[in-house]
């Protein structure tokens, strides 16, 4: 049985998956799939269609279907006042994790930005908030800074004892403020949602997260991936 190639396209990086198998191939490249599929479902954050269809096109021989952010979609409300404006990534993240869990939620989505968003239980959209990523933020300061370069760093220990090298400081205090806006996004939805909220998670920031959270939260790695199977089945 042919089946869908499915394509998260972010801004540094292309998650895609075929059946039970997926993986993560660097921005600009195709994964190789090496076989043949039925359709080519796609999530992009890109605004120009034109050479990513005519590339998808021409590797697979079909034709992109492109998800895109709209009013309604399975049992959700979308919380913008211009629906489309809302990043496809985040909508299909969004209405991925109220279908899985028919719950309040509280949706994390960690990439070159870092997202939250909040459903509430009977699907409505009460927006969200976006801010640069750790890595974004580290950069700048590297870029922006006099005498301020920070080396790149792998999963690390967190801690919030003060830095006592520069290197160090930048790290820590970069942590300390994830740590903060984490922490401020989850009282913010159970104030707003109540206390049964679920925190879902996806992305790349679970070792952030569970510095933060004491109760429980669910990790969903293809979150966006599973939109694009709601959002064109």
């Amino acid at each position: 049985m042919k089946e869908c190639l499915d394509l998260d396209i972010g801004n540094s990086s292309i998650k895609w998956r075929v059946g039970t198998r997926q993986g993560v191939v660097p921005h600009g490249e195709l994964p190789d799939i090496n076989r043949e599929v039925e359709r080519v479902r796609v999530s992009s954050v890109a605004l120009e269609r034109q050479e990513l269809t005519s590339r998808l096109r021409e590797r697979y021989g079909k034709t992109p279907e492109f998800a895109q952010s709209t009013q309604e979609l399975c049992g959700v409300t979308n919380g913008y006042k211009v629906p489309k404006q809302l990043g496809v990534d985040r909508w299909l993240a969004l209405v991925a994790a109220w279908n899985k869990f028919r719950t309040n939620v509280v949706v994390f989505d960690f990439g070159t930005a870092m997202t939250v968003d909040y459903v509430e239980q009977n699907g409505m959209h009460l927006g969200g908030f976006i801010v640069p990523s750790e890595k974004n933020m580290r950069e700048v300061l590297g870029d922006r800074t006099r005498d301020v370069q920070v080396s790149e760093t792998s999963e690390h220990s967190i801690s919030f004892d003060p830095g006592t090298n520069t290197n160090t400081a930048v790290i820590r205090g970069l942590d300390f403020m994830c740590h903060t806006w984490l922490s401020g996004c989850i009282s913010l939805g159970i104030e707003r949602l109540g206390p049964d909220t679920l925190v879902v998670v996806t992305g790349r920031g679970t070792q952030k997260v569970k510095a933060v959270i004491d109760s429980h939260y669910m990790y969903e790695p293809s979150l966006v991936l599973d939109g694009l199977a709601i959002a064109l089945p």
